[in-house]
């Protein structure tokens, strides 16, 4: 660790300059009262010869102060710095976070496009099949009208049929009355 007189003799435009140099290390930083305890006169002549000048003493005094306040002011300073450096540190997670949020998200919007892209085309394709089918119950719906007309005119026009004679089981078969043509034409 420095003593006071070194840390002192520090430059202060040197420790100020944006380089981080501080003369101690975040964890080893000492306290105000632990540099004001290591400037304190250590000789009784320092403090017999200050006694003896009252100007000396206020300029001493003065002078403590002083280096008081520099101290005070390079830990404050150093604390600033690492509270920035924190804050810089949280601000470049949020920003990790965030962007990896953000990939995730551009990935579930692609995969929810597809999606969309795929629903449309079987939506199309169940659309077209669907007309398909209604068109096929359309003609067949005309063709069963058809028929049941038939079947209605030709009951009202036609007298009842005879029962067909018998017939000896070694012939050929009778003949079944034939439909009109236009009704045949309809069917196929």
């Amino acid at each position: 660790m420095l003593s006071l007189e070194d840390a002192l003799d520090l430059d202060l435009d040197v420790m100020t300059s944006g380089f981080g140099f501080t003369p101690w290390g975040p964890d080893t930083c000492p306290t105000l009262e632990q540099l004001m305890a290591a400037t304190s006169p250590s000789s009784s002549d320092d403090n017999a010869a200050a006694e003896g000048n009252g100007e000396e003493v206020e300029e001493e005094e003065e002078e403590r102060r002083r280096q008081r306040r520099k101290i005070s002011n390079r830990l404050s300073a150093q604390r600033s710095r690492a509270r920035k450096q924190q804050q810089l540190e949280e601000l470049a997670a949020t920003v990790a976070r965030l962007r990896a949020e953000n990939r995730e998200l551009a990935e579930r919007l692609q995969a929810a496009a597809r999606c969309v892209v795929a629903a449309r085309w079987q939506n199309a394709r169940l659309r077209a099949h669907a007309t398909a089918l209604a068109s096929r119950l359309g003609e067949a719906r005309r063709l069963l009208a058809l028929q049941r007309l038939y079947r209605s005119h030709v009951r009202r026009q036609a007298p009842p049929l005879p029962p067909p004679p018998p017939q000896p089981m070694d012939g050929p078969a009778p003949c079944a009355p034939s439909a009109p043509a236009a009704f045949v034409s309809l069917m196929t």
